[in-house]
């Protein structure tokens, strides 16, 4: 979204809400400045290198703000174990926020080879002023052809699939739960379809977060 459109929708909510509004896209501004990125342009779903099929159930690239991410951190406890995954990670930005925040083990999934160039590209950049990037891996790859393996312990999303795809992408986790028992924490960013979650027995939503033009809705499973 440009920042001209950006200002006038923020600005038309609550005071307070338009000042988180406002200072987080400064931070993402500062955020690519410092390392030298380019996270924060959006990508619309007919530019995606991605299949006419896979682009009737995916939405376009957009970044979850870098102060959004840092202000939902403080609120969850979350172990730095294990492997912390961003479904659909797009260019990265979350990806090297987690490494920032200290995650041992980042992965990133995103269907569309050209985001995953500019993903690795910025994880390289970034690299060269924080070695932490050393944490993170991207791989090209539809979630649904993603085999879990039991070490991922967070899930972030911000609402890159349609409602079909989220409902199968939310059975290989509690299918992963069956095979690999753990403790696991899904973070969504505009979840639009909350009722595939409404009553589940496998994932409890333990937060309702909202800060800015963001609402974060946070499940945990705890074997």
């Amino acid at each position: 979204m440009p920042t001209t459109a950006l200002l006038k929708r923020v600005f038309s909510k609550r005071p307070t809400s338009t000042l988180q509004s406002v200072l987080s896209v400064y931070d993402d501004y500062l955020f690519d400045k410092r390392y030298r990125l380019e996270t924060r342009s959006e990508v619309a779903i007919n530019d995606l290198d991605i299949s006419q099929e896979d682009k009737k159930h995916a939405d376009k690239y957009k970044p979850t703000r870098s102060r959004y991410f840092r202000k939902i951190m403080e609120k969850v406890d979350l172990s730095r174990e294990g492997v912390f995954v961003d479904v659909g990670c797009g260019k990265g930005r979350v990806l090297l926020l987690a490494a920032e925040h200290g995650f041992s083990q980042v992965l990133g999934l995103e269907i569309s080879p050209a985001l995953c160039r500019l993903a690795d590209q910025n994880v390289q950049a970034f690299g060269k002023v924080c070695p932490n990037a050393e944490s993170i891996k991207v791989i090209c790859t539809n979630i649904l052809d993603y085999q879990l393996d039991g070490s991922e312990t967070v899930f972030f999303l911000y609402s890159p699939f349609d409602y079909s795809v989220t409902d199968r992408f939310l059975q290989m986790l509690r299918q992963s739960l069956e095979e690999h028992p753990r403790d696991l924490c899904l973070i969504i960013d505009e979840f639009r379809f909350p009722e595939l979650l409404a009553n589940d027995d496998y994932f409890q939503q333990t937060l309702t977060y909202k800060y800015g033009a963001a609402v974060f809705h946070v499940y945990s499973h705890v074997s």
